[in-house]
Formats: structure tokens, sequence, C-alpha cells
């Protein structure tokens, strides 16, 4: 599901669309061996554009944040969020039945029949002209309404005549339904939604504060973390993220402005107000302030590991990997647009130095990923090392277009240019003289189970796998 296409692509409504993996052996599966076509499944309107009337504000229908919730049915369940608003959806297989050989009178105004209601109507007809006995003798309808009609007596329909609705066929189709609409619990817009594994309560958060859902309860949250001042213009800090531990429930991660992840224990008391841990980067005295140290400091994106006992966080220019045993400072810093720092004034002038970026880890642990400009993403290894630059496209000309690292000096100069061998901090950049800041890579995700990565390019998803059998070309 694509939250990032309600924005692009020129769509007049913006919906959710749910896509399944088609047999591979099957249809277009089978022209490539272990190769797996996604088909189109289902699209639904979550949302619709709104108007606050109290604080004359209108509410626009784009969807900001969509979570899976698992549940015992066998029906797909998903909460789905705008500025103001959460729904809960069920999508399942539904039947639908097709009713056909109705009574309609003469000129009466009906719906044009459905393909299924024309096929029977039109074996019934072939089936009169070929049969025999009392159905070659039998008059038509519409010729015995009109002659009584035209007679001047009472419209009296033969009993040969009169039809017997049936159900044609049956068929299910996937269906959207909306279970729970949750309104009216946040003050500002809300940017972040997560399912607590109690599968109970989930979270919801704006830029000041965060709320404790029931799935039960549609007019009522409590709110456990307020970060919202006495006096306005005191306000230096937002919340820009916040979700539940993977496996357990009592705890809760939420980051800020300032680069600082604070985790809660809710067992503590009811208000959050006390962290049980702080992570954050502390600044030594003499080191250099700028403008711009807060704002590339901005954690967009936080995220509990798999196994549940680290956090990874996005900031503007890099992916911090905290250990929630250590505090002091972050296992590992992955720069995945370090190289922008010469162009920070640009970019803040167009308001690109804003803009949220999401990292996501895989399923072993192995990999962490995350976007940036010109619709490409670098993926890392948390265990060799490897740092390497991917392009969201069919026709990637950005990844080809970067710069090659240097090569490697010969022994005989390591006298003058130091050790010899090759040099391992080098990697691909991208040019900034050819960078596109308009095209980004917001959006990506792992597959829970599967090295599996999705990646949203705008109105579009790439589906990218790690496939074992295909030879590794040297970088």
């Amino acid at each position: 599901i694509n939250p990032d296409a309600n924005n692009n692509g020129g769509a007049s409504t913006p919906s959710l669309k749910v896509n399944s993996a088609a047999n591979p052996n099957s249809g277009e599966g089978a022209r490539g061996k272990g190769q797996v076509y996604y088909k189109h499944l289902l699209e639904f309107q979550s949302h619709e554009r709104e108007f606050d009337y109290l604080k004359s504000m209108e509410i626009e229908e784009r969807v900001n944040q969509v979570k899976w919730f698992h549940s015992a049915s066998s029906a797909i369940n998903l909460i789905t969020t705008n500025d103001k608003r959460i729904k809960l959806w069920s999508v399942k297989n539904r039947r639908a039945r097709n009713i056909s050989n109705f009574n309609f009178r003469p000129n009466m105004n009906v719906r044009p029949p459905t393909t299924s209601e024309a096929l029977s109507a039109s074996m019934e007809k072939k089936a009169i002209r070929s049969s025999k006995g009392y159905r070659s003798n039998a008059m038509d309808v519409a010729t015995i309404v009109n002659s009584q009609l035209s007679g001047g007596g009472r419209l009296k329909r033969p009993y040969n005549a009169l039809r017997v609705p049936c159900i044609s066929n049956v068929n299910y189709v996937m269906s959207a339904v909306c279970r729970r609409n949750y309104a009216n619990g946040h003050l500002y817009h809300i940017h972040s939604v997560d399912i607590n594994t109690d599968g109970e309560t989930f979270i919801s958060a704006d830029d000041l504060h965060i709320n404790l859902w029931n799935f039960e309860v549609m007019h009522e949250s409590f709110n456990i973390v307020d970060m919202q001042p006495g006096n306005m213009d005191e306000l230096t800090e937002v919340i820009t993220s916040a979700l539940f531990h993977p496996s357990h429930c009592n705890i809760m991660a939420y980051s800020s402005s300032k680069g600082t992840i604070r985790l809660s224990d809710l067992r503590q008391s009811a208000l959050c107000d006390r962290n049980s841990k702080v992570f954050e980067i502390q600044r030594a005295s003499g080191e250099s302030h700028s403008f711009f140290t807060e704002i590339v400091a901005n954690v967009t994106d936080v995220k509990f590991t798999p196994n549940g006992n680290e956090l990874i966080a996005r900031d503007y220019l890099s992916v911090k990997r905290w250990d929630l045993r250590k505090e002091s400072e972050p296992v590992c810093v992955y720069n995945v647009q370090d190289a922008l720092m010469p162009k920070l004034v640009d970019l803040y002038e167009n308001d690109c130095i804003f803009d949220k970026f999401e990292c996501c880890m895989s399923h072993t642990g192995e990999h962490i990923a995350s976007g940036s400009y010109s619709n490409t993403f670098r993926i890392f290894g948390t265990d060799n090392g490897s740092d390497e630059l991917l392009e969201a496209s069919m026709t990637p000309t950005n990844v080809f277009g970067a710069i090659e690292p240097s090569k490697t000096r010969s022994p005989r100069f390591a006298a003058l240019f130091g050790k010899g061998g090759p040099e391992l901090n080098k990697r691909k950049e991208l040019d900034l003289n050819l960078l596109n800041c308009n095209a980004k890579v917001r959006h990506m995700q792992w597959h829970p189970t599967q090295s599996l990565l999705a990646v949203s390019k705008g109105n579009e998803i790439y589906m990218l796998a790690d496939n074992p059998h295909q030879e590794r070309r040297a970088p």
C-alpha cells in the first residue's frame, strides 16, 4: 500500500490499492521461473474531504499512514489515518449473488441488465425457439400487453408469461468495510499510528500529543504524552514519530525534532511524563554549532529491530542504530546523504531540508534501507559493512551517473600517499549537479518474513528481491 500516491500521479481521488502475488506457475507468472508477478486486488476510498467548521479548516482526504492489524478472522484488517480521522477497515472475500428473470411492467425505467442477466436472457430465447410443444405456441409478453391495452381491457398477465426470479450465479469479490471510525481525538494533524501487540489498543500521535485508543471504543481516548507548553511561544520541540515495541506491550518509543528518542514504560504512570531511557547524541562544549545543526538532527522515523533489542532512527543525513542498553552513543551511523552538506543552503531555500524519509530493517537484521533524492536509496549491511546505492526505476540512470570510487593506489607510491591497498571508505555518490530534489524515495518497507523490499516512488511501487542464485557483480 502506497500512501505517497495520494500526492503524485495526478489522481482525481486518493484511494488505497491492495495488490496480491500471482502464482508464478500460471498465467503471467510462468514467463520466468521463480518470478512473482503482482496483480491488482482491490481499490477503495479510505477518507473523504471534510471541513472543520469550528476551526474553518479543510481536512484533506489524503492517507498519512497505514498499519496492518492481525486478528483471528480470515479478513485483512488495516488502520488508516488522515489529518484528523482514523479508520479500521476489514477486507475479505464476499459472496455477490446475481438475481435475474424479473417481472417488469411496460415502460418501467429499470437498470441495464447485467452480463449474467443478458446471457441468461439470450439463452432463454434460444431455448424457446428450439423447443417444441406448448412453448412454440406461447405468445410474447409484449404482444399480450399491447393487445390487451389496445382492446381497452385490463392488463391480465397469463400464467405461462410470469417469471420467477432466480439466482443466476454466485461470485466472490473482494470488498472493504469500515468497522470503526475514530474521530475528534487530536487538535493537531495526526502523523503516526501504531498497533500494540496485545491486539486491543493502538496509539496515535500528532505534533504535541500521543493518545491511547481501545479498538472497541471510538469516541474516547487517553492522553499518555503531552508536550504542549503553557505558552505556545515557548514551544521548542515537537513529536515526529511514535511506535510500540514489537514484543512488549508496555514499552513505547517516540522521537522529537531535536534528535531525541524517548523510551517510556506504560506501567509506571498514566501520563508518560517521565521517560525510562533517552537516546541522544551529546555534543561537546567546544563543538561547532551552525544554523542547520538542529534542522538536520530532526528524527523523522524510528523503528525497532526485529529482535527488539535495538532502535534505528533516520534524520536528514543519516541512519543511526541504537542499543537499548546503551544511551550515550549509537552503535553505528550509516551516512545516507552526507554528500548534501555543501548544498544545505539551497535545500533550505526550497524547503527540501524539511523532507521526511523513512528507514527499515530486514527481517534477519542484516540490512538497513533508507531513501534519498533522484529516486535513489541506500542499503547498508549491518554485518559486512556493505553500502549499495540503488535507484527505483526500470531504467536507472542516476546510479550509473554517480561518481565512482577512486581507484586503488599503486604500492610504489605508498610512501607519498599513505598505505597501499583498496580504499574501503570510498563509495558511490550522486552527482550534486544533477540532483533532482522533486524525485524522492520516502516510503519503503521490508517483508516481515522474506528478503523482499517494497520501495515507493511517487505513485509507483517497486519490489526488490534478493535472489541468492543470481551472481552478484563486483562493486
